[in-house]
């Protein structure tokens, strides 16, 4: 009898154990779920933000990091002529967020027809190239009628927006009258200055669309 009871008792140690390593096996896994899900979450939080009620989301391009945010647009089928609804990618190459380093003077004001002024050669490794294209594929987007000319200035009427490009000792943005700007480049940082009137336009389509 005391042989079995020992059994009993030792065949009772033994399934307790075995309790003891299932919960810890079960535990462990359940602690590797939440950490695998924390940091998959906190992965694509980190890839996605808002700047000012506008979201932005991170890509990787290679070695080339852009920060992409989508404009609501309406084209027309040129077969059916039905007019569609769809999303246009805008991307920036300088973290929106590290743009209010940008010094801004003023607020945005938005015409329909544009005047851009620049006379110096911005080339700057080619991102002068890329700067003035995605300027204008925006302005086209908005159905901005943005043209370069030399030879006019800021209209104190404001019958348009007016951008002149100018080189500087430091980069940033004035507002020199109601709907002229003054975008001033140092250093070659054309791309910077362009990505924050671009980003402050995007916010005030934002805000007056709400």
């Amino acid at each position: 009898m005391a042989e079995e009871e020992e059994k009993k008792e030792d065949i009772e140690d033994i399934k307790e154990k075995e309790k003891k390593q299932l919960r810890s096996v079960l535990f462990m896994i359940g602690f590797l779920v939440v950490l695998f899900l924390g940091i998959f979450f906190l992965m694509n939080a980190s890839k996605q933000f808002n700047y000012k009620g506008v979201d932005f989301e991170v890509m990787r391009e290679g070695r080339l990091i852009l920060y992409r945010t989508d404009l609501p647009v309406k084209i027309t089928d040129g077969v059916t002529g039905q007019v569609i609804n769809t999303d246009y990618n805008i991307f920036f190459r300088t973290d929106p967020r590290k743009l209010e380093n940008v010094p801004f003077d003023g607020k945005i004001n938005i015409k329909r027809d544009m005047i851009m002024n620049f006379t110096e050669n911005f080339n700057c490794d080619g991102y002068g190239v890329i700067a003035i294209a995605n300027m204008m594929n925006l302005f086209d987007l908005l159905k901005i009628s943005a043209v370069k000319n030399d030879s006019l200035g800021c209209n104190t009427q404001s019958k348009y927006t007016f951008l002149r490009l100018q080189a500087g000792n430091e980069t940033g943005i004035d507002q020199v009258h109601t709907n002229c700007y003054d975008l001033t480049i140092n250093n070659c940082e054309i791309l910077e200055v362009t990505e924050r009137y671009l980003l402050e336009l995007l916010v005030k389509i934002n805000e007056d669309t709400k």
